[in-house]
C-alpha cells in the first residue's frame, strides 16, 4: 500500500535571491520543526526547498503532487525571479497543475519586490501575500523579524483553509460572503481589567486580519439563549483564553473552556494574571500559553499554529493507523489527560475488544504521567506515532 503524507509544503525561490534561504529556513522552523530544539513538539509538516536549479536545466526540481493528499507551494517572488523567464515558466506550470485540483493544491505567491506582480500573466489576478519592507543585506535581525512576522500569519491561515477544503481567502472577492474557517472565540472575564485587553485584541483581529471573532457582548443576538450561543461558539472556534485574576471565578468562563475541550477545539492560554488567583482552574492545563504583553500578532500566530497542528495531527495519525491496519478507538490532537477518560468511558470498548487504543501526537508522555493514567483504567492503552512500530511488532 502506497503512503501519502497529509500535507506537503514546497518553498520556491530564485538561487540568486540570497535572502531566500533565510526565509525558507524560517518557514521550515515554523511548519516542520525548529532544528535547534529537536525535542520540542512541532507541527511536523514536511517542507521541501526548491531554491536550486536542477542538473542540466535552468529550473528547480519538479514537484510530484502525487506524494501527498494536500500540497502547498509558497513562492518567494523577488526581482531575480521576475527577470528569469525559466522560473516564470516553472511557476506557470505549477499554477496550472494546482488549478487542475485546487481543492487539494494551492500556490501562495509572496511579493518580495514591487515588481513581483509582473512574474506571470496567469498570477496577475491573484492577491499576493505582501511584505512592506525589503530584506537588506546587513543581516539586521529586526528587519528580518519584521518580514518574517508579515508572512507567518497569512501562511498559517491559508494552510488551515487548505486542510479544511475552503476557498483561499485571497480568492474570495465578495467581502459579504467571506467565511474564514478560523473564528477566534475570545474567552474573558468582565470583572477585571482584562476585559479591556480582550476588546483591544478583538479590534486588532477585525481590523488587521482576515480572521473573525466571537465576543459575547456583541455577537449574541437579542432574544437568543445566552448559554446555548456561548456553548455553540466555543465548539466551532479556536478558544483564546485571557486568563486573568478573576477568570477562574466566573462560571461562564469555566463553561466555555469545558465546552471547547469536549469538542476537541484548539485552545490557547493568554496569561494575563496581574496579582494572582485564589484558585486556578485545573482544566486549563495541557495547552500552549503565552504571556500577555500587548503582543496581539504573537497570540494570533500561536492560535493559528494550534489550529493547524490539530488539523494536520488528526489527518496524519488517521493516515498512519490506516497504513498499518491499526484500529484506534480514539485519536487525540493533544496529550492525554484525566479529562479524556470521561469521553473514553462514555464511548466504551468496542464489541469483542478487551482494551481500547488511543493515539496521540508525539512526544510520548513521561512515565510519571502515564502511571497516573494507567492507575485510573488500565484497559486503555496510549501510544504515539513513534511507538506504533512497537505495536506492529507485538501483533
Amino acid at each position: 500500500m502506497s503512503y501519502k503524507t497529509p500535507l506537503s509544503v514546497f518553498i520556491v525561490w530564485h538561487p540568486d535571491y540570497l535572502e531566500g534561504q533565510q526565509m525558507a529556513d524560517f518557514l521550515y522552523s515554523v511548519l516542520c520543526r525548529d532544528s535547534s530544539k529537536p525535542l520540542i513538539r512541532s507541527l511536523g509538516i514536511p517542507v521541501y526547498f526548491r531554491g536550486v536549479k536542477a542538473a542540466k536545466t535552468n529550473q528547480p526540481i519538479a514537484i510530484d503532487f502525487a506524494e501527498s493528499e494536500f500540497t502547498a507551494v509558497i513562492v518567494l517572488v523577488s526581482d531575480e525571479f521576475v527577470v528569469d523567464s525559466e522560473f516564470g515558466n516553472y511557476l506557470d506550470r505549477i499554477f496550472d497543475e494546482c488549478n487542475s485540483a485546487n481543492d487539494k493544491r494551492r500556490v501562495y505567491p509572496i511579493a518580495i519586490s514591487k515588481n513581483a506582480f509582473k512574474v506571470s500573466s496567469k498570477l496577475s489576478p491573484i492577491n499576493f501575500i505582501r511584505v512592506t519592507k525589503e530584506i537588506v543585506n546587513d543581516c539586521n535581525i529586526d528587519t528580518r523579524g519584521n518580514i518574517f512576522s508579515q508572512i507567518k500569519s497569512p501562511v498559517l491561515h491559508e494552510l488551515c483553509r487548505l486542510l479544511m477544503n475552503m476557498k483561499k481567502a485571497t480568492d474570495e472577492t465578495d467581502s459579504l460572503t467571506i467565511s474564514p474557517p478560523i473564528k477566534l472565540f475570545i474567552s474573558h472575564s468582565k470583572h477585571d481589567e482584562s476585559k479591556l485587553d480582550a476588546a483591544k485584541f478583538r479590534d486588532y483581529i477585525n481590523s488587521q486580519t482576515q480572521l473573525k471573532t466571537f465576543f459575547d457582548t456583541n455577537d449574541i443576538a437579542y432574544g437568543s439563549n445566552f448559554g446555548d450561543e456561548i456553548k455553540k461558539a466555543a465548539q466551532e472556534s479556536a478558544l483564546v483564553v485571557f486568563q486573568s485574576d478573576s477568570y477562574s471565578d466566573r462560571e461562564w468562563c469555566r463553561v466555555e473552556v469545558l465546552e471547547a475541550k469536549s469538542a476537541g477545539c484548539p485552545i490557547v492560554i493568554v496569561n494575563a494574571i496581574e496579582n494572582g488567583e485564589k484558585r486556578a482552574f485545573p482544566y486549563l492545563g495541557n495547552y500552549p500559553s503565552i504571556r500577555f504583553k500587548n503582543n496581539f500578532l504573537d497570540i494570533i500566530d500561536l492560535t493559528l499554529e494550534q489550529v493547524l497542528f490539530n488539523l494536520h495531527t488528526k489527518l496524519f495519525i488517521d493516515s498512519l493507523t490506516t497504513l498499518y491496519g491499526i484500529k484506534a478507538d480514539r485519536i487525540l490532537s493533544t496529550s492525554p489527560e484525566l479529562f479524556n477518560f470521561i469521553q473514553l468511558k462514555a464511548q466504551g470498548l468496542k464489541e469483542g475488544r478487551n482494551f481500547g487504543l488511543v493515539v496521540y501526537p508525539d512526544p510520548p508522555l513521561g512515565s510519571e504521567e502515564m502511571e497516573i493514567l494507567n492507575k485510573l483504567d488500565s484497559k486503555f492503552h496510549f501510544i504515539t506515532p513513534l511507538t506504533i512500530p512497537l505495536i506492529i511488532k507485538l501483533k
